[in-house]
């Protein structure tokens, strides 16, 4: 997942783990809603995906969804307000 390949260093290989990456206390507090931005940002997007080529027949390159994510995840991530005097989730993120 190159999207958080700065946060954990082995990509999660099934929901579950993810789900379980997402719960442990390993993670830095800021780290935790940038994982899961990620992880329903690329669902939403995999499965408009699916409707976009079941019902339109038009397909987006893998390239595309990658932008499509990066750009998602950064729109919803400037749209939290930073806390006291800590660094933006968007700063976290990059």
């Amino acid at each position: 997942m190159h999207f958080a390949q700065a946060i954990i260093p082995a990509t999660p290989l099934d929901i579950h783990l993810s789900a379980a990456l997402i719960s442990g206390h390993r993670l830095p507090p800021r780290a935790r809603p940038v994982i899961k931005l990620i992880l329903q940002s690329a669902t939403y997007l995999i499965w408009r995906e699916r409707n976009a080529r079941v019902f339109n027949s038009v397909s987006t390159s893998a390239a595309g969804l990658r932008l499509a994510l990066d750009r998602l995840i950064r729109d919803r991530l400037i749209a939290f307000p930073s806390q006291d005097h800590s660094p933006s989730l968007l700063q976290f993120y990059f």
